[in-house]
């Protein structure tokens, strides 16, 4: 389901070179056995200065066997859809087998997993699976197994260490492993700081973390206050696809350092139910959801009767925001229907020859990344990339880093400094150098 998704989504030039196409310049050079450069972030940029997810060298070998975004794409809905596995398993313990089959439905809708699935590519589908195992095998009781697989996590993101692997730590500690809880929190926490203060600067070319620079300025209460209803109802829905049943576990508190993060940036794409940044969050109150009930049945026996109401709410709630996430567009006509300018679109690629240097359109950047050196078009002076072909999509609806304004400016630029059209139709415009 989720690879029907992602991949038909690419194939009607949906996904972009914002993150899809970065995603992939950086595994093609790891399948080279080079350092993860993206040409598409500039010149020489080493994606490690980026986020710290050398995790990503994981999927070098099977991108060497099949060199196309797709692989990326089947890559991530693979290592989503492995989360509901532990989580099914060990509700099926916990709770039988009617409450393991609502939370594998549960975690297979929510909005955090859909959002991902349908969003191009990101690094956080390999933290998924990780927390799903790591909280699953803390249920269990198996500590050990919960901190093996939380510690990779750091290899995953570089925030992740404080915001789940020191979590599930403290989790640990509560359990009573106590040395093994502080143990990892120690981990998790150094991790971070190793990452943030040493390897990120020592690789970014401004010599610095750059996400600094996403946590505003402004007092703490002030910015989580700003567009408060926005993100009231985000937290509300990620605890509400679980009945509000993972408030009743600890397990929950793995979820407040993500929330505050996203909460306290100034920027508003964070707020919102939308993209991956609900992915991690999904597998943790799924857990708390599992622990919450499970404590409920054996603490108050009498309370069984509430089972059956968490649930329903839960799968109510999963069920009623699908047509307002990206899975809701497995049942639209328009996912499913050609574009009107693919002909023109695939006719335009078709002229590129393998081994060129593009500059393109966001949306067209993944159909050339896997035998091209592509750059997104606008963004840095022609002048810096010098690309021996340009195509541009001006009715794409991925215009996230250069506008559409900005676009049509520099096409004008292009022709008035050597470029020709070489194909037009549609909008689709495709222009080579003249030597």
């Amino acid at each position: 389901m989720y690879s029907a998704l992602a991949v038909r989504r690419h194939l009607t030039f949906q996904s972009a070179g914002w993150d899809l196409g970065i995603f992939e310049q950086a595994i093609r050079n790891y399948a080279s056995f080079q350092p993860p450069i993206v040409v598409l972030k500039g010149a020489g940029y080493n994606l490690l200065g980026d986020h710290f997810h050398p995790i990503l060298v994981v999927l070098a070998p099977f991108y060497a066997l099949s060199p196309h975004p797709i692989t990326l794409l089947v890559a991530q809905s693979v290592l989503l859809a492995v989360g509901a596995w532990p989580l099914i398993m060990w509700a099926q313990r916990a709770l039988g087998c009617g409450p393991a089959v609502a939370v594998g439905v549960v975690y297979g809708f929510s909005f955090g997993i859909a959002s991902a699935a349908g969003f191009d590519f990101h690094e956080v589908a390999f933290a998924v699976p990780l927390i799903a195992f790591s909280l699953s095998a803390l249920g269990l009781g198996r500590v050990r197994a919960a901190a093996t697989f939380a510690l990779p996590l750091v290899l995953v993101k570089e925030d992740l260490g404080v915001t789940v692997v020191a979590v599930v730590g403290v989790l640990l500690f509560l359990r009573g492993a106590r040395r093994l809880g502080i143990s990892v929190i120690i981990l998790g926490v150094a991790a971070t700081a190793i990452e943030v203060g040493i390897l990120l600067p020592l690789v970014n070319a401004g010599g610095g973390y750059s996400y600094w620079a996403k946590l505003s300025a402004h007092p703490l209460l002030t910015v989580l206050f700003t567009s408060a209803g926005e993100k009231l109802s985000t937290l509300v829905l990620t605890f509400a696809i679980t009945g509000f049943a993972a408030l009743l576990s600890p397990i929950a508190l793995a979820a407040v350092p993500t929330l505050l993060w996203r909460f306290a940036s100034d920027d508003r794409n964070y707020w919102g139910t939308d993209f991956h940044y609900s992915a991690i969050l999904m597998p943790i109150v799924v857990a708390a959801m599992i622990d919450g009930l499970a404590r409920l049945r054996r603490g108050y026996p009498r309370a069984r009767w509430a089972m059956p109401l968490f649930f329903t709410v839960a799968l109510v709630v999963t069920g009623a925001a699908i047509p307002s996430h990206r899975l809701g567009l497995l049942g639209s006509p328009k996912l499913w229907e050609e574009s009107p300018q693919a002909a023109s679109i695939d006719t335009a690629l078709a002229m590129i020859p393998n081994g060129a240097t593009v500059s393109a359109s966001d949306n067209l950047i993944p159909q050339l990344t896997s035998r091209a050196t592509v750059t997104l078009f606008g963004l840095r002076p022609l002048g810096d990339t010098k690309p021996e072909w340009i195509i541009v999509d001006p009715d794409s609806t991925r215009h996230f880093v250069v506008t559409r304004s900005t676009e049509l400016k520099s096409l004008l630029a292009a022709e008035q400094s050597g470029y020709f059209i070489r194909f037009q139709r549609q909008g689709i415009t495709l222009l080579g150098r003249n030597y």
